[in-house]
């Protein structure tokens, strides 16, 4: 933990990269594990392009919908909120489409694989809310279209956005320090991203409970709580006081 505060405390320019493992902390349930959204079905048969307008598709993507109304950013997301404030953190990469980086109040985000907060019809790029899906709403409303709707993410088989992933590796390529969390770096593209950072000279750090297969990129590794870490860092960086009001406030936003 010292050696992981002395590396935040002494960057120039720090950049997060987070993964399921972050939104797992909230209660969203992850992809790959045990039980997890994937567990007895075939992700090729849902979460790609040919998949849109199926029953499957609609399912699927109502129910994770659904599960980001239920949950919160938890304390993790608050602590990275405050380091961008104290302009310690520079961005956030993330694999993430829970949009919990922004509600915890994250402002420099790049989400590489798109997000939920809304949906688009998929042939004329019309906006839908969320839920739409939950109030029966699955096709486009405009009578000369009448494509199904979508959510903006990217889906097995699609580039990655054309705005996005430049972004993302032109602030990898900035940084000088990296600190990667709650993913197993097993998916690529995003995983590559880590391999730039050791290229171009930044120190890496790695927090996820299991090992990975880029650990041996890595300054540091830690196999602990996002959580938990975070809020060392955060007692040690910004204070103690400071720390148990962001803790209140992840809290109420918790149970709320």
């Amino acid at each position: 933990m010292k050696e992981l505060i002395r590396l935040i405390r002494d960057s120039n320019y720090l950049v997060a990269l987070t993964g399921a493992g972050m939104s797992t902390e909230s209660g969203l349930p992850d992809f790959r594990s045990q039980g997890g959204l994937w567990c007895g079905k075939d992700p090729n048969e849902i979460a790609t392009p040919q998949a849109i307008g199926t029953d499957d598709f609609f399912e699927f993507y109502q129910m994770r919908i659904e599960d980001l109304l239920k949950f919160h950013p938890n304390i993790g997301h608050h602590v990275l909120a405050e380091l961008e404030k104290e302009g310690i953190l520079k961005a956030v990469l993330t694999q993430n489409i829970d949009g919990f980086h922004q509600q915890a109040g994250n402002r420099k985000v790049i989400e590489i694989h798109g997000h939920m907060r809304y949906l688009v019809c998929s042939r004329c790029g019309k906006e839908y809310p969320a839920v739409s899906y939950r109030e029966g709403t699955y096709y486009c409303t405009d009578e000369h279209c009448k494509a199904p709707l979508r959510p903006p993410i990217v889906l097995f088989g699609e580039p990655l956005d054309s705005v996005a992933w430049p972004s993302a590796i032109q602030e990898v390529e900035r940084a000088d320090t990296v600190v990667v969390l709650g993913t197993s770096l097993q998916v690529y593209p995003f995983a590559g991203l880590v391999e730039i950072a050791h290229e171009t000279g930044s120190k890496v750090m790695i927090i996820n409970k299991s090992s990975t297969p880029l650990d041996y990129l890595a300054e540091l590794v830690i196999h602990e709580s996002i959580g938990k870490v975070l809020s060392e860092v955060e007692k040690s960086v910004l204070g103690s006081d400071r720390f148990q009001q962001l803790k209140e406030r992840a809290g109420t936003a918790q149970k709320g």
